[in-house]
């Protein structure tokens, strides 16, 4: 079953869920062209007005190519709502006329669009390569002819039938010319202009230098015409197959994607002055982020070695200090075991160098004095014999390490 989305409810007088629909596919087509179309046009006429303030006939026809092409987009979606994109087995019937006075109102459009951004086309050559005189001749001529050849079908198309009501209602009386016959017509000579179109920038291009990258751009945009070409085609391929009047949904299609695509390949020319902007901005990012990567390189280089230096610097330094550390502590020993004698009870020196104690406020004594005061028990001449005794040592430390003796 199909999606009740588009199905009852979006189709006039449908009263049962149809087995397919192709409206989903349709609208999803014509939003998402006329979208790419819109925004080629919008940046075309930024860029214009950006570099030389004013607008050509090639900008003037993209534009109108382009509404005309969203107005054809939107009548195709509006379609759906009368049946576009059902099987003619499961068409209401009463949805008929409606849908054929809809599909009649498409016809010169389409004409007109196609119009328009042919001509932009030729226009933008005239722009680049006008200072020839016989090529500026050709190309006006092939502007008229184009402009004379869709104009005309588009009125043949809106006056195929007498009365023009007819047209969408067969059972008025009245005649009509052979739209099969017309549509045919009509694609085979929009088609041998796609190719004039497509080949006559090769004289031109034959004369120029051209970088590499440029003549890639020029293939890329020879390919895009040449697809539109295809397009035209398959849609010519598309009317011989047609059933009804109503089973017109493979040539709608064909129709919005050739519109919108030719109005995107009529606007790419223009793009090249933005697309050396971001090509600018692409490379210069590049570069800062080579240089930064180079610069980082260079810093964490330096830093390690650096490191490296500091280490190996704090490393020596603190052998050094541990060393002097461990050689002034093996000093004081040595010191303190050559010079120290101390006998149980006794304090002074008993070394040979070993100078006399005296108290800070008695006189000077000798040694025997000394130890025979302190045998009699004067305890503050103890202690104070003492506390000489440890000023002496700090003293007798402090200038054996300076002096080295």
């Amino acid at each position: 079953m199909a999606s009740s989305r588009y199905g009852v409810g979006w189709v006039y007088n449908l009263h049962t869920s149809p087995k397919s629909t192709d409206a989903g596919k349709i609208i999803a087509i014509a939003c998402s062209f006329s979208t790419i179309a819109l925004m080629s046009v919008v940046l075309r006429f930024a860029q214009r007005w950006k570099i030389v303030k004013a607008f050509g006939l090639d900008d003037l026809a993209a534009a109108a190519s382009m509404l005309l092409g969203i107005g054809y987009s939107a009548i195709a979606i509006y379609q759906t709502r009368w049946g576009l994109g059902l099987d003619a087995a499961e068409f209401p019937p009463e949805n008929a006329i409606p849908f054929s006075k809809v599909q009649y109102v498409g016809g010169p459009i389409y004409c007109l669009a196609i119009l328009g951004f042919k001509v932009s086309l030729l226009a933008s050559y005239l722009r680049v390569a006008g200072f020839n005189q016989t090529y500026r001749l050709v190309l006006n001529v092939a502007i008229a002819l184009v402009t004379a050849n869709q104009v005309i079908y588009a009125l043949l198309l809106s006056f195929a039938c007498h009365p023009i009501a007819k047209q969408w209602d067969p059972a008025i009386p009245g005649h009509c010319i052979d739209q099969v016959a017309s549509y045919f017509g009509l694609g085979g000579s929009s088609l041998g202009f796609d190719l004039i179109t497509i080949l006559l920038p090769f004289p031109v291009l034959k004369q120029l230098q051209l970088n590499m990258r440029k003549k890639i751009v020029i293939a890329i945009l020879i390919g895009l015409g040449l697809f539109v070409t295809v397009i035209q085609i398959i849609r010519i391929r598309t009317i011989a197959l047609l059933k009804t009047y109503t089973d017109s949904k493979p040539i709608i299609i064909w129709s919005i994607v050739e519109i919108n695509l030719g109005v995107f390949i009529a606007c790419v020319p223009s793009f090249a002055p933005l697309l050396k902007y971001f090509s600018r901005e692409i490379s210069s990012y590049q570069t800062k982020n080579r240089s930064k990567r180079k610069t980082d390189n260079i810093t964490h280089d330096l830093s390690s070695e650096v490191l490296s230096q500091t280490n190996t610097k704090k490393s020596k330094t603190f052998g050094t200090v541990v060393q002097e550390e461990e050689d002034t502590a093996d000093d004081e020993v040595k010191l303190w075991t050559a010079r120290r004698g101390w006998g149980e009870g006794v304090y002074g020196w008993t070394d040979v160098n070993a100078v006399p104690m005296t108290s800070l406020g008695g006189q000077t004594k000798g040694t025997d004095d000394d130890e025979s005061d302190f045998q009699q028990g004067n305890s503050g001449r103890d202690e104070q014999h003492h506390d000489d005794i440890v000023v002496t040592r700090e003293i007798s430390v402090l200038r054996n390490i300076e002096t080295g003796t």
